[in-house]
C-alpha cells in the first residue's frame, strides 16, 4: 500500500479509484482486500468497483467492493469491516441485503484479519475456505 501524509492526515492510494483516498480503519481493510484480490486471486482492477451505489427496495447503500467477471456478470461482492468488527450475523446480513439488488454467486465478509467466504448455489449457500480466483469468477454465465 502507498501511504502518505497531507494535511496532517494519512492517505492510501486506492488503485482502482486512482486517488488517495483517507485511510481509516476500514479503508485500510478494502485496500488490503483490493491487493489480495489483484496479487493472489489475479483480478485485474478494471474489474473490481470500490463503492458501488445501489438500491435495494426503496434504500441507497454502497458496496464496499464489487468484482465482475468478463462477461460484465456481477461475481464477487465484498463487505469489509475495519479490524476491531467481529464477523457475525449483522455483518453478514448486510452483505446479504446488497447481494439482493447485485446477485453475485460469491459473498465475502472480512474485517482484514479473518475473512468469510460463501458460494450460492441452487438449494443455498454454502461457505468456502477461500476467495474465488479470476478463472471461477469467469466461468460465471
Amino acid at each position: 500500500m502507498r501511504i502518505i501524509e497531507k494535511n496532517g492526515k494519512r492517505e492510501v492510494y486506492d488503485p482502482v479509484r486512482k486517488k488517495y483516498v483517507a485511510l481509516t480503519p476500514e479503508e485500510g481493510v478494502r485496500q488490503f482486500v483490493i491487493e489480495f484480490l489483484q496479487g493472489r486471486c489475479g483480478i485485474p482492477a478494471g474489474y473490481i468497483s470500490v463503492e458501488r451505489g445501489l438500491r435495494v427496495y426503496r434504500n441507497f447503500f454502497r458496496t464496499d467492493l464489487q468484482v465482475r467477471n468478463r462477461r460484465n456478470v456481477p461475481a464477487l461482492l465484498v463487505e469489509c469491516k475495519r479490524p476491531s468488527v467481529p464477523l457475525d450475523e449483522q455483518v453478514l446480513e448486510q452483505a446479504m441485503r446488497y447481494h439482493i439488488a447485485t446477485q453475485e454467486r460469491f459473498v465475502v465478509i472480512t474485517n482484514g484479519g479473518d475473512f468469510k467466504c460463501y458460494e450460492r448455489f441452487a438449494e443455498g449457500w454454502r461457505e468456502r475456505e477461500r476467495y474465488p480466483d479470476w478463472q471461477e469468477l469467469n466461468a460465471i454465465l
